[in-house]
């Protein structure tokens, strides 16, 4: 049995898939890369907003195709997409699909192929989903072999009111430290890890369900203990800023394991907005957040998000959020419209922004902050910068393309590296800098 899995959405998910590859390597199946010269095309959705959820129908139909021509025997449909919506009606809209299954239905993959080959339909989802990977579950990475996201819990409770994650992933529910501990071990006595980057949810949430508060703490001090020798990094993603406290910013500013790059989603900035989006801080507290995690960080690079069009923001509140990036100068931004997704709280608020208008400040505010981030990357023009190869430019011959510690893959941009030698990938070499661009710096690679 050749299984083709496609992984859709963010790392959480990719991590999910892995762990499917890894129940089917344990169970000697054969994976493939080959959409079209697979038995099963199995795909893992997302469907947080109507965008994904779009790329997750193209991907399926795409497989849809391929069954007709005979060239695919079965598909599966996991993760998001399956929890989001009835069976019936996935079942009645997507007839050439085989099985759709949910979160809970991982550890079951291969009983699952088992029962598609015998041309049984399976659908099969728990809607209040308790799935959890520990350090036992089987799983085989799909990153490049020197970096890999470690999931320390699943699942969220903040209940803001643009967001389906809660109905979709279920209640907030952690690891144990020992159990990250010991997978991230394993990981880097496994592979040649350069770099781990922690994900969940909401990380700075970790451990408030096992140990009756905040503990990512004290989980990175278990983690600074690794056996792990070289210039490697941990990763932190995911950190929302209602739950940060002076134990974690201490720790995260005292040990150069951890980068100084931050991923920080504040959404707005507006104290009535973030009331209507149940984010559960006020502005003065962000202020005062950032200002300590600047102080006490050095050299430290702030990840944010923010969403445009929320009902009800007025154009005193988009100003106020444009004021706002310029004062504090973020080194990394994303900028999203508010999609209005059925089943959210904020699907039924009134005063709802009309498209032309969020498409208009998603404009306005990325043109802010592209100039911005143009300022930041001039600045390291002359300087030399540790950077990690991932990977050969598929577009430029000669071109290899890295990051340093305040990109994070997929996320951010890249540092462009001409003229190095591909037994570079994967490894930290010394870069001096010679171009910047908003999302890209070029520079040379510094011979020993």
């Amino acid at each position: 049995m050749r299984i083709f899995i496609q992984s859709l959405g963010c790392p959480k998910n990719l991590v999910d898939s892995e762990v499917i590859c890894g129940f089917l390597w344990e169970g000697n199946y054969t994976l493939t890369n080959d959409l079209e010269n697979c038995d099963i095309a199995l795909i893992n959705t997302c469907s947080f907003i109507q965008p994904a959820v779009e790329e997750s129908l193209n991907a399926i139909l795409q497989a849809g195709l391929l069954k007709q021509e005979g060239k695919i025997k079965s598909i599966i449909v996991a993760g998001c997409l399956s929890q989001r919506y009835k069976l019936e009606e996935l079942a009645q809209s997507l007839p050439e699909v085989d099985a759709f299954i949910g979160i809970d239905e991982i550890a079951s993959i291969r009983k699952i192929i088992q029962k598609v080959k015998t041309g049984e339909n399976i659908f099969q989802v728990n809607y209040q989903p308790t799935f959890l990977a520990n350090e036992k579950t089987p799983r085989f990475l799909m990153t490049p072999r020197h970096y890999a996201y470690l999931k320390i819990a699943e699942g969220c409770n903040n209940n803001c009111t643009y967001c389906l994650i809660p109905s979709i992933k279920g209640r907030y529910r952690s690891r144990s430290i020992s159990s990250v501990f010991k997978e991230a071990q394993y990981l880097v006595d496994t592979y040649p890890l350069k770099e781990i980057i922690l994900i969940a949810e909401d990380t700075t949430n970790y451990g408030i369900d096992l140990y009756g508060e905040p503990s990512l703490a004290k989980l990175l001090q278990t983690l600074a203990r690794l056996n792990w020798p070289g210039e490697n990094k941990i990763r932190i993603l995911y950190t929302h800023p209602a739950h940060y406290d002076d134990e974690l910013i201490d720790c995260l500013a005292e040990n150069p394991m951890f980068c100084p790059y931050l991923d920080l989603p504040l959404q707005h900035i507006s104290d009535s907005l973030l009331a209507k989006m149940n984010r559960k801080i006020n502005q003065n507290d962000i202020r005062l957040l950032i200002k300590k995690l600047r102080t006490k960080i050095p050299n430290l690079t702030l990840r944010t998000t923010f969403m445009v069009g929320f009902p009800g923001e007025t154009e005193d509140d988009f100003q106020e959020l444009c004021d706002f990036v310029q004062e504090y100068q973020f080194e990394k931004v994303g900028v999203f419209p508010f999609y209005n997704e059925p089943g959210c709280l904020a699907y039924k608020f009134t005063e709802q922004v009309s498209e032309k208008v969020k498409k208009k400040r998603w404009k306005e505010l990325m043109e802010i902050q592209q100039k911005i981030a143009l300022a930041h990357q001039k600045k390291k023009i002359g300087k030399q910068m540790k950077v990690l190869i991932d990977e050969a430019s598929e577009k430029e011959e000669n071109i290899l393309l890295g990051r340093s510690y305040a990109e994070a893959p997929e996320i951010d941009g890249n540092i462009a590296v001409p003229k190095g030698s591909n037994k570079d990938i994967g490894t930290w070499i010394d870069v001096k800098i010679t171009e910047a661009y908003p999302y890209q710096l070029k520079g040379e690679k510094i011979d020993e």
